[in-house]
């Protein structure tokens, strides 16, 4: 008896602090907060910490958890040859050492640990496509005594021809390229994986990876590497060098980026012009989870002659404006890119933290949006000055200029009917079956949406499960039904419906199921449907 008096005390403890559940901050078990970011890296964006430390990206992680981002992608940290110029991080000296000036192994395993206490996943850029060394092929005497074997390389001279598929993949663009049918090379890039994999590393991101042969060409590099449980992308620049059928071929090991896409959405965006809505890789079947766009990258933005590149000297917000469509859409990544302070390439040094931008309203908005939407429909179209991507419980919308009114097309009714509030601005946007209508801010970008699940209004008889109290919604009351009857005061509410709130299915509804309710009212990802239709 004394038990249950304690428990039904504890209970209307918690039934005072009800009422102020809209501020409930849950907490993960070490005590840091909890995001709700996608578990798997797939289904969230990533911020490009470009040559960041390793210290700089541990001791910003609330803020890069705060504004949405699931994964961070580091620069290379294997040992390399040269100066503190940021490329000098793409001419590795091999692949026995892991850890430079950006920090050590140790450091790594620090930053993974604290990583995964805001649910954050960390990727790292690997060079395995060559080593340093000159263009004609000679190695540079920093390069591993293992890697000094004549027939761990091509030995082709130079690329001259970047269509021709043979020479991609065979002669050096700049370094010695590394003879990746080799047995032992492949042998010692997986090596490195499985150490980065025991550091606590979730993702590779590939340097190059198009100047690597595929299994039908006769080399089984990716079909290795696909074998360790990783996330893998690889940079493909432009085109493979051949044929752009090669590109389903590569996806069936890692994801591949697409910038000849993100590229001409940058100038559409840039120039307010109409923009296809297929992207270059769809069209030869590449499935949308195996892409990751950006609006700017450290290619687009540092790698063009001495100069820097094309996106460089335009505004900040025109990048952003370019990253909100993309980092909307459905099923695929965008990457976000933190610039350097310095523009000119050999200006940028790593080991210098670039901009923190990425925590902006606007950026931090329309991440929250992708996760929330995980899973959802998607339509993408351009209408009136306004790119928009309308989702099943929202919409990002995107202007050629700030401060604008807009009316464009709910296609096919996609977004749910109701008034919203704008999460850049605050300013109110109403949906009707047809149009959305409102006012978007200085940013240009607005992003509207609900986490609630859209229920077919003609059913009948509809249920959500972790509905207690039978509103046809979700919210704080059915936390309080569910303790209320726990704590044996009476409700007005039948026993079937105040099982609809028998979240976790365990035959009872309790203290768990209203812990898991006020989770998911928190923007809290959990493994149970709250909110969606009863079926059974």
């Amino acid at each position: 008896m004394m038990k249950r008096t304690i428990s039904v005390i504890l209970l209307l403890c918690v039934l005072l602090t009800c009422a102020a559940i809209s501020g409930f901050s849950a907490t993960a078990a070490d005590g840091t907060a909890d995001y709700g970011l996608p578990q798997d890296c797939k289904d969230g964006n990533i911020l490009h910490c470009f040559d960041w430390t390793l210290n700089q990206i541990k001791q910003e992680l609330p803020n890069i958890a705060a504004a949405g981002f699931t994964s961070v992608q580091t620069s290379p940290l294997q040992a390399h040859n040269g100066s503190s110029k940021w490329y000098w991080l793409y001419q590795p000296n091999g692949f026995s050492v892991i850890g430079n000036e950006l920090g050590s192994y140790n450091d790594l395993k620090a930053l993974c640990t604290e990583a995964d206490k805001y649910g954050i996943k960390i990727i790292v850029d690997v060079v395995a496509n060559h080593v340093a060394g000159s263009n004609s092929g000679a190695w540079a005497s920093s390069v591993e005594s293992t890697l000094r074997k004549t027939e761990y390389f091509h030995n082709l001279g130079p690329k001259t021809n970047d269509n021709d598929r043979f020479e991609v993949t065979h002669k050096n663009i700049g370094m010695p390229d590394l003879n990746s049918e080799n047995t032992d090379v492949q042998n010692m890039v997986y090596a490195m994986l499985e150490r980065y994999k025991a550091a606590g590393v979730d993702g590779i991101r590939w340097d190059a990876a198009k100047h690597i042969s595929l299994p039908s060409e006769d080399c089984a590099f990716w079909s290795k590497m696909a074998q360790i449980d990783l996330f893998q992308y690889g940079e493909i620049l432009n085109n493979p060098g051949g044929s752009n059928e090669l590109m389903t071929e590569y996806s069936q090991y890692i994801g591949v980026t697409d910038s000849v896409y993100s590229t001409d959405l940058f100038n559409a965006v840039k120039s307010a012009t109409s923009f296809k809505r297929t992207g270059n890789w769809n069209k030869y079947g590449v499935a949308n989870d195996r892409i990751v766009y950006w609006g700017e990258s450290h290619d687009t933005f540092a790698n063009n002659a001495n100069e820097g590149g094309f996106t460089k000297d335009v505004d900040q917000n025109v990048v952003d404006k370019v990253y909100a469509v993309l980092g909307a859409r459905a099923d695929s990544q965008a990457l976000y890119f933190s610039r350097p302070p310095q523009k000119n390439k050999e200006s940028i040094t790593y080991g210098t933290k670039g901009s923190t931008h990425f925590t902006s309203k606007e950026i931090a908005a329309v991440n929250r949006f992708h996760n929330a939407m995980v899973g959802t429909d998607e339509k993408y179209i351009y209408n009136r000055g306004c790119y928009t991507v309308l989702r099943s419980r929202g919409a990002v919308l995107v202007s050629k200029s700030a401060d604008l009114d807009v009316s464009v097309n709910n296609s096919g009714s996609l977004v749910p009917a109701g008034t919203y509030t704008d999460e850049v601005s605050g300013n109110t946007f109403t949906v009707t079956d047809t149009t959305i209508t409102g006012h978007i801010g200085t940013t240009g970008i607005a992003v509207i949406y609900t986490d609630e699940p859209v229920v077919d209004p003609t059913e009948s008889d509809v249920r959500l499960l972790g509905d207690a109290d039978g509103s046809g919604e979700v919210d704080a009351i059915d936390v309080t039904t569910i303790l209320r009857v726990e704590a044996l005061i009476p409700v007005n509410i039948d026993a079937e419906t105040i099982m609809n709130g028998d979240v976790n299915n365990d035959t009872v509804t309790d203290v768990i199921d209203a812990t898991l309710i006020q989770r998911y009212l928190n923007k809290i990802v959990t493994d149970y449907k709250i909110g969606e239709p009863i079926t059974g």
